[in-house]
Order: C-alpha cells, then structure tokens, then sequence
C-alpha cells in the first residue's frame, strides 16, 4: 500500500463510517500480511472519530478465549454485556445484546481474527447479516497470507462478503516510491531497503527508526537490537508483558514482576509498548514474538506460573477459563490444567467455540492418566462429541472406544451403554454399518436387564434409526415407540422431539399421513424446549417430504418457515440440505432458472453437503428436460452417492429420472431398465409418486402395467388415456411441464397447447417431439409460440430478474429478497449485479428510481 493508497484507504474507512453515522451501517474486512499496517491504520483512522470505540483483539494462544474479542469489549462498556459472558453463555442473548450497542454510533474494531474461535466468527457472521439495520461501523483485521484452504475463516468470509454493507479493504506492500518519500533521511540504499523489507511498512520502520547502520537481515535482529537498551529491570518487565500476551492489564504486569513494575515506562518511552485504553499493548506482534522468542525455557515457564498464580486469584482473572488453561499448560502445572481446561472446554462447548473444545479436551487428557476411571472416561466422551461436531470423526470413534473400556472397567453399564450407543453414531455416518449395529445391539444388551433406565432412550432411538436405513420401517416404529414409553415413564418430554421424529420418519412409508403428523409434533415440541438444531433438521425433513410427495403448498410453506428460521441460527447444513430439495421444488414449479440457480449452488458446496444429492437430481431433470448433455453425469453422480448412503427408499427419485432421460434419449430399452429397477421396492413402501412415476415410464416404453388404486393420480389418469384429466391435475398441482406433457398426449389444439408451454420453458427435447407429432398428423399450421419473455421489454430483463427489480423498487435488501424468493443471498448477489449492468445504473438506489418511471419496467 502506497502512501497515496494509505491516503485512499482512510478515505474508504471515513466514507463507510458517514454510512453507519447515518444509520446504514458498515462491516470492513481489512486484509493484509503481518506488519503490512493494518493496526494502525485503524488508530490513525480512530484519531480523527468521535464515535464511541470498542476494541477487542483475539490472541495468539494454545486455545482461543470463546468471544474473546467481545470479552474485552465488554470489560470497556460496563454494562449488561459482561454477565451475560460469564458462567455458561447464552449466545442469542448474547449476540442480541452485541447487536444492541450497535444501534448506538459506535466503533468496534475485532483485531487479528485468524486467530478467532468459532463463536467470534459466528458472532461477526451474526452481525454482518445486520450491520445495514445498525449505526455501528466494525473494522476486522486479519492476515490473509495465514489463511490455509481450510482454514475456519474462510467460510466467515465466503458467507459475510455477500451482504451488502460488508466490503473488503485490502492492504498491500510499500511501493519503491512510497519507501524513497518515508526514508528521505536514510543514509543507506532505499532500493535495497525495499528490496530486501519487501515493502513490509513495519519492517521499514523498525530500519528507520533503530538508529544502526545497514539493513538487519530479520525483524527479531531489529527489534532484540532496540531491547538491549533496557535496563535489567526494564528487560524482566518486558519478558514478563510479552509472556502475558499482545494486550497486558497493569494490574497483573505488577502483580507478576512486583518491585521492577515501574520499568514499564522505560520500554513506553522506547515506543516498545503503547498505551491503548486501560492496557498496554505491543506495537506489533512480530515485536512481541521476537521478544518471547529470545526467553530462555525455564524463566518462560517460571513467568508462566507467576502470571497463572496471579490470574487464578483475582476477580477478573479466574473467570477466563480458557486463559488459565492456557498458562497452565506452559507452566507445566499438571494439577492446574486438570482444574482448569475441562471446565475451560466446557465453556467453549457453550459457547460453541468447538473447535477450541477439543483442543482443551486434549490438553486435559494428556494429563488425565492419575484421573479415576470414570472421570477419565467422561472426558473422553465429552472429548468425541466435541471431535463429531468438528468432523474429526476417527478420533470421536477413537475417544468412544477408550471410554467403553474405561466404563465397563469401572463397573458402569449405564454409562457403557450410553457411550455404545453413541459410538453406533458415529460408525453409521461413517458407512461403518454392520459395526453400527453391533455396537448398538451390545448397548441394548447391557441396558434392557437394567429397564427402565434413560440411556435405553438413546439406544432405541438408534435401533429405530439402523431399522429406518435397512429398509424395515415396521421394527423402526416399534423402537422408536420403546424409547416414547420409556421416556414419558421418566417424564423427559425434552427426549421426545427426536423420538418422534425418527418414529415419524418410520411411519412415512407405513401410514404417510400419521408420518407427518409426528414430524409436526416434534417440530412443535423442538421449538418448544428451543432445540434449534432439531427443528431445523426437522423442517428440512418436512420440506423434503412434501417435495418428494408432491405436496407443494405445503412444502413451500415449509419453506418460508424453515429457511429464516435456519439462517438466523446459522444452521448450515439444515439450509444446505433444503436448498436441495428447494432446487427440485422450483424445477416441479417451473421455475427453472432458480431451479437451476439453487442446484448449482448447492452441488458446488463441499462434497459430502447434505443436499448435494436432491440437487444433482433437479440438474439431471433439469438439463434432461433441457436437452443438455451434462444431465447423465448429474443423474450418474446422485444415484452413485445415493446408494452409498444405503436409504434406497428414495431410490425412486433417481431412477424416475433416469427412466425420464433414456426416453427422450430415445432409449425404450434402458427406460424399461431404470423403471423396473425399484418399481416393487417403491410398492413395498407405499410410495404412491415414485409407484405412478416409475409405471408411467414402463407405458411410455411399450409395457402393460396395472396400477394400485392408490397410485398417484395424475400419472394414473394418463395410463389410462384421460390426458385431459392428468393435465388438470397437473395444472391444479402447478407443474407446467407435467401439465403440457399430459396435453402433447391429446389432439391437435392441445398438442399447440403443449407446444407453447414447452417452448415457455425451453424444453427443446419436447419442442421437438411435439412439432414431429404435429407433423406427422399433418396440421398445416404449427405455432412458432411465445419466445423468451425478454423480448417483452427493451432492456431484456428475465422474469426472475424482473422479480429482484420489482423488490428493489421496494427497497429490500438481499438478505430480505433471498428470504422471499427462496434462493441464496449469492444468487441475489448475481441477479442485482446482472440487472444493474443491463439497466447500465451503478447503484440499486438507480435501478429503482429507472424502475418507477418507465412502464416497460413494471412487474406485469
């Protein structure tokens, strides 16, 4: 960054702040290596504010403090926001009240977030999302040459970036011109300065301002050359500041160094430390690394222990948990960090700072060998389902293990029990399937001579589950209604939402009315006792069983419902998994852009996202129906990835698909193949679409077939030669490709019917066939039909993008419009981006005001 650019960044960060001042507020992500100026330029920014300024910084420690950043804030406000912090989080409440000094002006700068935990990023995910509706301008810092492919802060960045009022500000290294303005009074080469700095305004600085001769080859050189003017006491403070951490409460600094306290200001006066607020802070953190790099091992343990001993009996200080872990573990004080880092992980776990969990997990298990069993065994479990929640599954299977033997040496049956059944888990999400079920049939084994007892809750759950992926829904009912009874004897009400869900799910391909009934009542009673997790998935099971059944009102109702819902609670995978099955919705719906839009989304998410294999089928359909090429090797991958999972009770969603492409393919051979494949699989459980679907394609192929009488209607109807009947069920159901390809199936006016409808949707296979047919009955004149509606107004806006014009004239943001359309906050992004560009408007605020004044742009 060159000093006109530093010039252009200050102009960015002032421009964003009269933006929040006005009650639009503003989230600057500020990038750059380390030493690259990142720090101060928000202090020389914060210089020139009057807004009140809350900074908080997260550390370079073993562990992250959970909302670190937040804690410091805090300590500066005072107010309601500390309590709230302290014991077990409550992170709504907390992020709500976060949220609330926003509406105040204020500044809150978050330093060094890649070194956040979890709910730090949850949190700025939290506020990134609302930052439009605040008065509060938030700066985060970071260093994005330390940002591995996997690393947490990516998916804050891949998901905050998309809203508006977040932008990124990206810092760079001194130009050679930039280096010659600031050295004009270095005697030494500038062009070797900056060659050999590489531009790092902070290592150029160090040079400058040290007073030596020559270019120190590193930055610890510089700044250890500067420390050696300190006195013997100035140098023990320093040690002792830099082994305390980037920001050092004097209060400690004294308590740890004592009679030497008073030499602070000997590395202050050397600007060494700063003051900022009630906190000395390094100038930088390389300055801090160099200095704790150079502590010999014995005194940086022995200022280890002097820093914990003084922490852990002051008010303040023994509240942070993760802390006193921290020290305790470069002290080596084994007792400590077994008093400590179990409770620490504990509070992270609240927090859901999992990450950090584990790794105090960890940190407490190395040392827990003298540990009773049982305590030892505890961690462990506590431990894997930490490692679950982060996907670190062998070593979750690995803790479960250690932990059965550690109970049952202890003479635990119950809590062996409890640990099998979650072990059973943990092996069948892992494709471990007959290994799941011997676990859990060793848990039943141990625990039904003990009934009744609460662990067989757990346990019957599972066997109902393992019973639901075998295909024997009948025995899953019957173990789900075990662990009811048992649960309603111990009046846990609390167990009962995933009870019935998993009886509800069992129930769908017995009784698929009473199936729902009990998904609903599980919903109802999950949102009750506020398990937010439970009833996302619950809702993404809903939504996709009204997909699957074709009850589309229903679905969508479900989905103006679910999604808020899954999106204010950040829970990613529930919103992954509906997107989904949302891609299929909007295919049946005609909506084949969003169809394609929301598929192509979803399959580009990682590789095991839960709703990559709904998606794959919409795109299959989709670029079948399209008469893309691409589609086998989407309806290849889903069926691939379906029978990996081994539910086959949705086998008929791929094969219905499959059948459809091999028929406009032209291929009546593998039509028949793909159809027959499941078709008595699909009878066994009832499943009245997939039963018509896959019977309609055997028609289609040249095969007698006799329906069930509970086959669905609509394809029933056009097997039996009532076209005009199917056509109005699919109408009613509003599925216009269904519709016209019920209509090509009749006389000439509804095979031009047909024809337009095809032609509206770009069905170019069917456009083909039906102009073959219309042919081949020799009618003369054959319907060009509507094109494109883009041709219906001269800027050549799609209808979808029409829909997003017609929300920013209503001044929505993308937040709002993907919540109404029910598509991502990204495919909003791309639809503004393309309506802007055709409107050839810079803003949204222009597309609106062009919007209202030109009738062509007006939503018919």
């Amino acid at each position: 960054m060159g000093l006109l650019e530093r010039g252009d960044a200050l102009n960015k960060l002032e421009q964003a702040q009269q933006q929040a001042l006005a009650g639009n507020g503003r989230f600057l992500l500020i990038s750059g290596e380390a030493g690259i100026g990142k720090t101060s330029l928000v202090e020389q920014f914060i210089q020139r504010q009057t807004s009140r300024v809350l900074w908080g910084a997260c550390d370079a420690l073993f562990t992250p403090r959970p909302l670190g950043p937040l804690r410091d804030m805090a300590a500066q406000l005072r107010g309601d926001l500390l309590p709230l912090l302290e014991g077990s989080p409550d992170r709504p409440a907390i992020f709500a009240a976060c949220l609330k000094e926003c509406q105040t002006p204020t500044i809150l700068v978050f330093e060094d977030i890649h070194w956040a935990d979890e709910a730090t990023l949850d949190l700025l995910k939290y506020l990134g999302r609302r930052i439009q509706q605040t008065s509060a301008l938030i700066m985060a810092t970071y260093r994005d040459d330390e940002l591995g492919s996997q690393h947490p802060l990516r998916l804050l960045l891949g998901d905050v970036v998309r809203h508006p009022g977040v932008a990124r500000l990206g810092l760079t290294p001194l130009s050679l011109t930039a280096v010659r303005q600031l050295a004009q009074n270095y005697a030494g080469d500038v062009a070797q300065l900056h060659r050999l700095t590489a531009g790092n305004p902070f290592f150029i600085n160090q040079v400058l301002t040290s007073g030596e001769e020559g270019i120190p080859p590193t930055v610890r050189e510089v700044v250890l050359a500067r420390v050696s003017r300190l006195s013997l006491s100035g140098r023990a403070v320093l040690n002792a500041a830099a082994v305390i951490g980037q920001r050092i409460e004097p209060w400690l600094l004294k308590a740890v160094t004592q009679a030497e306290a008073n030499a602070v200001e000997e590395s202050l006066e050397l600007g060494i430390l700063l003051v900022q607020g009630e906190h000395f802070v390094f100038r930088h953190e390389l300055v801090r690394q160099a200095i704790l790099n150079q502590i010999v091992p014995h005194q940086r343990a022995f200022l280890h222990q002097a820093i914990l001993d003084a922490l852990k009996v002051a008010p303040a200080g023994k509240k942070d948990l993760a802390r006193l872990a921290h020290h305790a573990e470069a002290a080596g004080d084994k007792e400590a960090i077994l008093t400590y880092a179990p409770e620490a992980a504990r509070q992270a776990e609240a927090a859901k700072a999992h990450r950090a969990a584990v790794l105090l997990y960890e940190l407490a298990l190395q040392h827990a060998d003298g540990l009773p069993l049982a305590e030892r065994a505890q961690l462990l479990d506590e431990f894997s389902v930490e490692c679950d929640i982060v996907d670190r599954r062998p070593d979750a299977i690995a803790g479960r293990r250690e932990a059965i033997a550690l109970w049952q040496e202890a003479g635990e049956p119950l809590r062996q029990g409890r640990s099998l059944t979650s072990l059973a888990l943990l092996l069948q999400i892992t494709g471990q399937k007959s290994e799941a079920e011997a676990a859990n049939r060793q848990a039943l084994e141990l625990l039904e001579p003990l009934a009744p007892n609460l662990q067989l809750i757990h346990a019957y759950n599972m066997e109902a589950w393992l019973s639901l992926g075998n295909g024997d829904s009948e025995r899953g009912v019957a173990m789900a209604e075990k662990g009811i009874t048992i649960a309603q004897y111990f009046e846990e009400e609390e167990e009962l939402p995933r009870l019935l869900e998993i009886a509800g799910l069992c129930w769908l391909y017995l009784d698929h009315q009473k199936g729902t009934e009990y998904l609903e009542q599980s919903l109802m009673l999950a949102q009750k006792y506020d398990h937010a997790t439970r009833a996302g998935n619950i809702y993404a099971n809903l939504a996709s069983i009204y997909v699957d059944y074709h009850q589309f009102k229903r679905a969508e109702q479900t989905y103006e419902e679910g999604l808020p819902f899954a999106q204010e609670r950040h829970l990613d995978s529930v919103r992954a998994y509906m997107d989904g099955w949302l891609a299929l919705l909007k295919l049946y719906r005609g909506d084949w852009s969003a169809a394609e839009e929301i598929g192509q989304e979803a399959v580009g998410r990682q590789s095991t996202s839960p709703g990559r294999g709904p998606a794959l089928v919409a795109l299959g359909r989709l670029y079948t129906r399209r008469g893309d090429p691409a589609a086998m090797a989407a309806l290849d991958e889903g069926l691939d990835l379906l029978l990996k999972q081994g539910f086959r009770q949705r086998e008929g969603m791929i094969r219905t698909a499959r059948a459809e492409a091999a028929w406009l393919a032209g291929d009546q051979e593998k039509t028949l193949a793909e159809a027959r494949e499941v078709f008595d699989l699909a009878l066994s459980y009832h499943h009245e679409w997939y039963v018509g679907e896959l019977a309609f394609w055997r028609w289609r192929a040249g095969e007698a077939v006799v329906l069930p009488e509970w086959a669905a209607e609509p394809f029933a109807l056009q097997i039996a030669g009532n076209w005009r009947g199917a056509a109005a069920a699919w109408e009613a159901m509003g599925c216009p490709y269904e519709q016209a390809r019920a209509l090509a199936d009749g006389d000439a006016e509804a095979q031009k019917q047909a024809l337009a409808m095809f032609e509206q949707l770009g069905a170019r296979p069917m456009v083909e066939r039906v102009r073959q047919m219309l042919r081949d009955a020799g009618v003369d004149t054959i319907p060009r039909g509507p094109r494109a509606t883009t041709k219906e107004n001269p800027f050549q806006l799609t209808n979808r993008q029409m829909q997003i014009l017609a929300l920013l004239v209503e001044e929505l943001t993308n937040a709002e419009i993907a919540a109404r359309l029910h598509i991502s906050p990204k495919t909003v992004d791309h639809h503004v981006s393309a309506v802007l560009g055709k409107l050839n408007v810079s803003s949204r605020e222009e597309a609106a005001v062009l919007a209202r004044q030109s009738p062509d742009l007006t939503p018919k």
